[in-house]
């Protein structure tokens, strides 16, 4: 799955691939800016769904290390546990 954070905090995810083409973040967000985005795996484990991977990865807007946080704040708002082990960062200034 793949996600944004909207600038005004709302969060929007959708299936990475839809009909065999890969959906782009900027499709999510419309083109507009984002506080974070990347891509997420989610379980459900009885009545509760949680966030089992999150990262910072997005081709198009390259979100910093630190937009993992709004977008883990962004998760636990719309009631989706995010696990402590669950969060990884890609640097996108790395060569």
């Amino acid at each position: 799955m793949i996600f944004v954070v909207l600038v005004n905090g709302a969060l929007l995810a959708a299936p990475r691939r839809h009909h065999d083409e890969d959906i782009s973040h900027a499709v999510l967000a419309d083109g507009g800016p984002v506080l974070a985005a990347g891509e997420f795996d989610a379980e459900i484990i009885g009545p509760q769904l949680f966030v089992s991977s999150l990262n910072n990865l997005s081709g198009h807007y390259r979100p910093t290390a630190d937009s993992l946080t709004v977008a883990r704040r962004a998760f636990e708002t719309a009631g989706i546990t995010v696990r402590c082990d669950a969060i990884t960062s890609d640097d996108w200034e790395a060569p």
